[in-house]
């Protein structure tokens, strides 16, 4: 009779009649392979979690930034708007009319002839 060894959990012996037995499972191999597949999943669960989680914080990272930027447009057009009026505004401030109208508001007055002087 001749046993020969095979991996797969079963072995055969050769007589007169070509038996095939099977091989009890050794309690050491499954234990590590066990072991090695909850191993493997454990990882993988992880992987997926942490792959949802940052896919899901990426994007409200994402849609904030976008709101932000929404809400920078609005400002911008404002404060563009806004200081275009001042840019009138100043200009219309800074007329020889206005500037006379505004001296003698606070007392002043154009001065006589006499007190020009040139150099």
């Amino acid at each position: 009779m001749e046993i020969v060894k095979d991996y797969s959990g079963s072995y055969i012996v050769k007589n007169c009649r070509n038996k095939k037995k099977k091989a009890p499972r050794s309690s050491d191999l499954f234990s590590v392979t066990n072991l090695m597949w909850k191993t493997l999943g454990a990882m993988l669960l992880v992987t997926v979690v942490i792959g949802i989680t940052s896919t899901i914080w990426y994007g409200w990272q994402v849609q904030l930034a976008l709101d932000q930027i929404g809400r920078d447009r609005i400002t911008n057009r404002e404060l563009t708007h806004e200081n275009r009026l001042l840019v009138v505004k100043r200009d219309l401030m800074l007329t020889q009319e206005q500037m006379d109208k505004a001296a003698l508001k606070i007392g002043l007055y154009s001065p006589t002839k006499s007190q020009l002087r040139y150099p």
